[in-house]
């Protein structure tokens, strides 16, 4: 009887085991892959403009993803793009005053 339970407890254990697992490894942090710099830099790669400085207004980290406020004051112009952990930019708003 001891040796039935004790299969038992390893198949349930082997179970909780391998779903931990998958838990784990689907829940993988955004910062394991891209850094805030390398995020933000990726928005003012993508908002360069020669004659105006693009300037980060805040960054918040939410939904494993990076949402990154910017703004150029030398055209009035400002929004928040969003970067994921595949490095994909996302414009989220834009708007010229």
């Amino acid at each position: 009887m001891w040796q039935q339970n004790h299969k038992s407890v390893k198949i349930y254990f082997r179970k909780y085991l391998i779903i931990a697992v998958f838990l784990l490894a689907g829940c993988s942090s955004i910062q394991n892959d891209i850094s805030e710099d390398e995020a933000k830099q990726m928005v003012l790669d993508h908002h360069f403009n020669h004659n105006s400085k693009t300037e980060i207004r805040s960054v918040e980290l939410k939904n494993n993803k990076y949402f990154i406020a910017w703004e150029i004051k030398d055209n009035c112009e400002r929004g928040k793009d969003s970067v994921n952990k595949k490095g994909e930019l996302e414009m989220i708003e834009a708007s010229i005053c």
